[in-house]
């Protein structure tokens, strides 16, 4: 890398940084998750204001630092404004952010983790005023559970951790501190506030987010008690790798 770089980011969360300045997370897609420096961006009169809101996707110019790297240039992309312009849809767009920074640690390139969570929000912001609460949650939980197996956290959900058979049987459980499905019979050995039961289609929904893209799930006919289920299942995962809550979760569940 030389003394300055390019590449595509999309804008996870800002600071302010002395008097003038605002330090930005960036998930970038080529040096995964970057800290940079904005200078003067704390003045109205700062020409990069208008491209540097929370969850902008743009190409960016930086140049090495000592100590931060800074912001050299930007230019917008993509602004999602149909997710910006609606209540949930910005809410949703925090809980990608949230989870994001979360899961995502330091500078580690892997374009396909960026381009799935690219893709998450091209469907969110076409699909938004067009379905439901809790379909668009499912579709954001979609990308949480992705994004969790390409970090190597996949739950394992065809066959049950203890005994190792595979899930037949119409009665099983999600154990979120072994991180997958168990079986009826070996529900003995975990705790009662670690597991929820589970019915065949949130497990069949569970393998399904194993194995089709996401635009698979756009239009798929759920019943809401099964997509209930699911995200349920998913946040307390989420909450497990996270190891904190999820603000912007709460907020979704109340609008």
């Amino acid at each position: 890398m030389g003394q300055t770089y390019t590449t595509t980011a999309l804008i996870l969360k800002r600071r302010d940084h002395n008097e003038h300045d605002r330090l930005f997370c960036l998930y970038t897609k080529d040096f995964g998750k970057i800290d940079v420096l904005a200078k003067g961006t704390k003045k109205i009169s700062s020409k990069l204001n208008s491209y540097l809101e929370p969850f902008y996707l743009i190409k960016v110019m930086i140049a090495k630092g000592k100590v931060f790297d800074k912001l050299a240039n930007c230019n917008l992309i993509e602004g999602y404004q149909n997710l910006r312009h609606d209540l949930l849809g910005f809410a949703l767009i925090n809980y990608l952010a949230e989870i994001t920074d979360g899961l995502i640690i330091g500078q580690t390139q892997n374009n396909n983790k960026f381009d799935l969570l690219l893709k998450t929000l091209d469907i969110l912001e076409q699909e938004i005023g067009k379905k439901e609460k809790e379909k668009l949650l499912l579709l954001a939980n979609l990308y949480s559970l992705k994004l969790l197996s390409l970090l190597g956290y996949q739950p394992e959900i065809k066959r049950c951790l203890i005994c190792h058979k595979g899930i037949l049987l119409t009665k099983n459980i999600f154990d979120f501190s072994h991180g997958g499905v168990i079986c009826e019979d070996c529900k003995k050995v975990c705790l009662i506030e670690d597991y929820v039961l589970v019915s065949d289609q949130v497990i069949k929904l569970l393998q399904l987010s194993q194995e089709k893209d996401l635009d698979f799930f756009i239009n798929l006919g759920i019943d809401q008690d099964t997509i209930k289920q699911f995200n349920q299942v998913v946040y307390k995962l989420l909450l497990v790798n996270l190891e904190k809550p999820i603000k912007s979760f709460d907020f979704i569940k109340k609008l």
